[in-house]
Parts: structure tokens; C-alpha cells; sequence
């Protein structure tokens, strides 16, 4: 990547404080520990650092030059690295959002930005390898997908590509708007509406009208791609004035599913219904939720001229991501699959829906931990949680975190036994009461929201098979 001192001027609006108008950039860095030489190192402020305390570090390091805030300026010796170049900006977030906007305009190509409350992540990887059969594409690394990530995405353009893919994640009120704004979309996706950030939203109304900022910011001659079955999407889907491709699972779109099917660690198999064409694909994913992101993945092929019988091929490779939906065989004919990423209340019910189906001849066992980040609806979406496990004919919960007891008490009041509902206060101990529970046969969920690092669960158990180990 080369970026000239003049362009990032100009797209930030900054103060050369010193250093020569004709430096130009080997790349961009927002941590000091792995800024190279030749970067423009860029000073944010987080909760827990800041960005300015390690200035001189960077130029210490051979970076180029320095972005920083005009209100911390004093106190520096920049005179030490005089052919540097040192830049001031009102605010370094907002100027690293600006510069990966300028960036997106100077190789002004179609971007796919995508959003929701599940499945964003898996959606991304569904759409990047649909369309990379027939463009270079740019698209997020891993779950890049915040004020930070969706920048350093874009300034990675280097005019090669076709296509750009970009994720859009949210925590805050105004993210998606800001994300939006940077990226200026071609073609918008919201993958679901759903509870989660409610401890700082309120409400899945509010969340709703956050996630809606793509649909109202992106052009008006782009196109959105629209969940039909999901309500709130749809909501928000029916005041944009430009071209709509929409999806469903057993309902009338542009691009439909039917006749889903589990079909055990295989996969999941569904009818694809497009452009007057009916063919089965076989996801080597396992469970429902993935219908609707291959639906949406297809919807954004066809849109970009691709036809559906290689998008479909294209769907078929697709792997599972880490700690979504993973599948890891036990000796003993025992299967954990390790959703431990994150969680939230539809998504749990995902899980262990498909759990429930799944498990066949054998047992069900949910490893659960807490759902975070709920605000006020914490306690009864865990009441929720363990009627539902107790509904969906799992015949073992495992329990682990603060709102572990509400959980197993739903569960024990809609039907699990005492015996089979179990509170654990450590991972340590979850694996110890799991392993004497085990036998073949059995089906294992480990899920729990990001925070509860329930992965550990998952790796301890799956590193027993030794033919496991060293795999990502």
C-alpha cells in the first residue's frame, strides 16, 4: 500500500506540523508494538490505552510519520525525528475512518457491506467465496468489523480488486451510520434483527433503528438484499427507494429454500429455489441457521452475474469458521460441537434447536454460560434460556455464570430432571462433571457469549483426541 502525506491531508483535514509535503506511506498502524517501517502510525484513544503514550515509540520504530490529536501535542520531542512527518487532527478515529473512505474512492468499485445480529461473520465468508470464483475481492479478516477494522479493511485496496466485502459489527448508537458513511455501499445486507447490545440500546427497537442506518445512508440507485423472513428487516427494507433482491425459507423471494434437512456431521442440506432453477445444496455446515446466510450469499452472486450453480459449488467448500457451529469427533463415536464465539438469545435457541434435532439415537447435552451484554432483560432471557432447554428435549444442561441457577431451574420446571441439571462455577469443573457424564453416541453444544470464554470447555475436550491437536 502506498499512501501519499498530500492524501492524508486531504482526506483528514489534518496540520502538518513538520516533515516534507512529498513523504508518502508503506502502509497504516494503530499498535506500536507491530508498526514497520515506513508506516504513518495512527494515536487512538481506548478505555484502556492510549495510542499518544506510544508516539514516539513508533518513530523510534523507523514509522514515516505520526497522526495525533492537536490537543496532545505538548510534552513531545518530536525535533528528534525532523524528516518525519508528524500530523495533528481534532480526532484520530475520525480520521482514520476518513482516510479508509478516501481510500474507497480512489478505486471506486462495487462494495458489499453486510450487517444483523447473527451470522455476520459467516454471511461474509458465504459472499467473498461466492464471488471470488470470478473477481479478486477485498473482504474483512476475521470479524474486523468496527470503526477500527472497517478502515484498515479499506485502506488495504490496492486497485486489483473488483469487489469489496466489509462486515459492519456494532456496540454503540451511531457505529452502523458511521460505518455506512465510510464504506458508501453498493449493496446493503441485514442478515437479522435480534436481541443483543440491549445493556446499551434498550430495547430490540432501538437496535432495529441502529442496524437500519445501512439501509438509510447507502445510495439510492444500490441495492439491499432483504431477509424476508424477518419482520424488522423487512420493516426497514420497505422505505428504500432503489433495487431490492430478497430471500426466504419457505416463502415466496427472489432466491428460496425449502426442504431443509440436517443431515448429522455432514451437514445441512436444503432445495434452492432461484431464477426458475431448483437444485440441492448440501452445506458442509451444521444447522438451520445457515440456510438463510447461503440464501443471502446466492442473492449477492446473482446480483453480481453469477449463476447460481456456482455459487452453490462455491457454497459446498465453504468450512466451518472457529467456534461457530464447529464440529469435533470424539473417540467413542462422542461429538462436541463448539459454538463458544459468542451467543445471544436467538442464537442459543438456534443451537440448541439444531442440538436437539441432531442428536439422533443419542443423547443432547448443553454446556451453557452466560449471555452478556442484556442490560435488563439479563434475568428473563435466561428464564427464557432454560424453558427452552427443557422444551427442546435436551436431556442434559450444564450450566456455568451468574445466571447459571436461572437457567437450570427453567429448565427443571419445564421438564429436565434434577439429576440432569447441573450448575458449575469454573471451566475446570464444568470438564470434570463432563467427562463422567459422556458416552458414545452423544451429542455435546458448548456456547456462551464472548466474555464467558467457554472455548476453554471446548478445547479440553476435543484435544483428548489426539488426531485434533494442532489444527485451527
Amino acid at each position: 500500500m502506498i499512501l501519499f502525506l498530500e492524501e492524508v491531508l486531504k482526506a483528514t483535514g489534518g496540520r502538518l506540523l513538520q516533515g516534507n509535503i512529498d513523504l508518502l506511506f508503506q502502509g497504516v498502524s494503530t499498535d506500536s508494538r507491530t508498526v514497520r517501517e515506513g508506516d504513518l502510525f495512527i494515536a487512538l484513544r481506548g478505555p484502556r490505552f492510549d495510542g499518544h503514550d506510544f508516539a514516539m515509540e513508533a518513530l523510534a520504530k523507523d514509522a514515516t510519520g505520526v497522526l495525533i490529536e492537536e490537543k496532545r501535542t505538548d510534552g513531545f520531542r518530536f525535533d528528534r525525528f525532523r524528516s518525519r512527518a508528524v500530523i495533528t487532527v481534532k480526532e484520530t478515529l475520525r480520521a482514520l475512518g476518513d482516510l479508509g473512505r478516501q481510500r474507497r474512492r480512489k478505486y471506486d468499485i462495487p462494495v458489499v457491506a453486510l450487517t444483523g445480529s447473527n451470522g455476520k461473520t459467516t454471511t461474509k465468508e458465504m459472499i467473498s467465496a461466492c464471488l471470488e470464483i470470478a473477481f479478486p475481492i477485498l473482504k474483512t479478516k476475521g470479524n474486523l468489523n468496527n470503526l477500527i477494522g472497517l478502515p484498515l479493511t479499506l485502506l488495504g485496496l490496492t486497485g486489483r480488486e473488483k469487489v469489496a466485502v466489509v462486515e459492519m459489527g456494532m456496540n454503540t448508537p451511531g457505529e452502523i451510520g458511521r460505518l455506512t458513511e465510510i464504506a458508501e455501499p453498493d449493496v446493503g445486507l441485514i442478515t437479522n434483527i435480534q436481541m443483543v447490545h440491549l445493556e446499551g440500546l434498550g430495547s430490540v427497537e432501538r437496535v432495529k433503528e441502529e442496524k437500519g442506518e445501512l439501509f438509510r445512508r447507502m445510495k439510492e440507485n444500490g441495492t439491499i438484499v432483504v431477509n424476508q423472513n424477518d419482520p424488522r428487516v423487512v420493516d426497514l427494507a420497505n422505505t428504500f427507494p432503489g433495487k431490492k433482491i430478497t430471500f426466504a425459507i419457505d416463502g415466496s423471494a427472489d432466491v428460496m429454500a425449502r426442504a431443509i434437512r440436517l443431515r448429522g456431521q455432514e451437514g445441512t442440506s436444503f432445495t434452492l429455489g432461484v431464477g426458475g432453477q431448483e437444485m440441492e445444496v448440501v452445506l458442509p455446515l451444521v444447522g438451520r441457521q445457515f440456510v438463510p446466510n447461503a440464501l443471502a450469499a446466492i442473492a449477492v452472486a446473482t446480483h453480481f452475474g453469477i449463476e447460481p450453480i456456482r455459487a452453490k459449488e462455491a457454497l459446498e467448500q465453504v468450512q466451518p469458521l472457529s467456534m461457530r457451529m464447529e464440529i469435533c469427533p470424539l473417540p467413542g463415536g462422542i461429538t462436541v460441537i463448539n459454538d463458544a464465539y459468542n451467543a445471544n438469545p436467538r442464537s442459543m435457541e438456534m443451537a440448541l434447536e439444531t442440538l436437539g434435532e441432531i442428536k439422533g439415537g443419542g443423547r443432547a447435552i448443553a454446556v451453557l454460560g452466560d449471555m452478556l451484554e442484556l442490560g435488563a432483560f439479563s434475568e428473563s432471557a435466561h428464564r427464557d434460556l432454560g424453558q427452552r432447554v427443557g422444551e427442546l428435549g435436551i436431556d442434559f444442561l450444564l450450566a456455568m455464570g451468574e445466571h447459571a441457577a436461572t437457567v437450570a431451574e427453567a429448565a427443571l420446571r419445564h421438564g429436565l430432571t434434577r439429576e440432569r441439571a447441573t450448575v458449575a462455577k469454573s471451566h475446570s469443573e464444568v470438564r470434570s462433571i463432563l467427562t463422567g457424564w459422556i458416552r458414545r453416541g452423544d451429542w455435546v453444544l458448548i456456547k456462551g457469549s464472548r466474555g464467558m470464554a467457554m472455548e476453554k470447555i471446548a478445547e479440553g475436550l476435543c484435544l483428548r483426541d489426539p488426531n485434533r491437536e494442532g489444527r485451527s
